[in-house]
């Protein structure tokens, strides 16, 4: 299950997964966006929201209102389930840590499972099992989204599960961005080249949310680059899928975890 404005994970899935695995989609609704300028870069516009106004208002942090379409999971997950598959996926990453605690995301991952009957994950939660699998300890947050909503939002979170996080980094563009069409526009050279600027020496591990942001073909330069472990969240979503339906041949060209399956 992917939001309405994101067209990066589809491709992303069926460049990764193996011919003798099929995906399957429904979008969730997530605003009106079809008739709106798809970029506001560039403009002068700026945008300032203080802490408060930030904690209540989520289309002050992502340009859309998450509540709103996880409103619509429970729909989207019954609706898959018709065509019986191996497992449900909520690929979203802003969708369940936009609360900060990780219990919010697990209360997803059980709503889809109760809705549909299939055994469901969220994009968070598969970050979070690539990084106790990585051995991962000391993360670099590095993503298409304002600070506030990185360092008050995901990386609590990420604390809440263990990890000590040693930074996190919005991309410059972005903090005065509300429109979530421009995360996806965002050149894979883009990301290799803002992610070591913002990446602690101490960090073991550079994490890069954002499921329409396109990390994924990020990971492997970025760990030759860098030496040190790379998860997109759609890399670890994807990982995570497949070991949940037990296929453990590695993938090839996508970074060190999805060649460590087994």
């Amino acid at each position: 299950m992917v939001p309405a404005t994101n067209p990066v994970v589809e491709p992303d899935f069926y460049r990764v997964l193996p011919p003798e695995i099929t995906v399957h989609f429904e979008r969730m609704f997530n605003g009106d966006w079809g008739n709106q300028p798809k970029s506001t870069k560039n403009t002068g516009h700026q945008i300032d929201i203080s802490s408060e106004e930030a904690a209540t208002v989520d289309t002050a942090l992502f340009g859309f209102d998450a509540d709103k379409m996880n409103e619509d999971v429970s729909r989207g997950a019954r609706s898959l389930s018709n065509i019986k598959p191996d497992i449900l996926v909520y690929a979203c990453t802003s969708g369940t840590y936009h609360k900060g605690y990780i219990q919010f995301d697990q209360e997803m991952s059980e709503e889809m499972q109760t809705a549909s009957g299939v055994e469901s994950i969220t994009a968070v939660g598969a970050c979070i099992e690539a990084f106790k699998f990585m051995g991962s300890k000391r993360l670099s947050i590095a993503g298409p989204y304002r600070h506030f909503h990185l360092r008050e939002r995901l990386k609590p979170l990420l604390e809440e599960a263990g990890f000590n996080v040693v930074s996190a980094d919005g991309e410059p563009w972005m903090q005065d961005s509300m429109n979530p069409l421009e995360i996806e526009e965002e050149t894979v050279q883009t990301i290799i080249d803002f992610v070591p600027t913002v990446v602690k020496d101490e960090a073991d591990t550079i994490f890069l949310p954002g499921t329409a942001w396109r990390g994924l073909d990020a990971v492997e330069p970025l760990e030759q680059k860098l030496g040190k472990t790379v998860i997109s969240v759609n890399q670890a979503t994807i990982w995570l899928a497949l070991r949940r339906i037990g296929w453990t041949e590695p993938i090839q060209g996508f970074g060190s975890l999805l060649r460590k399956l087994a």
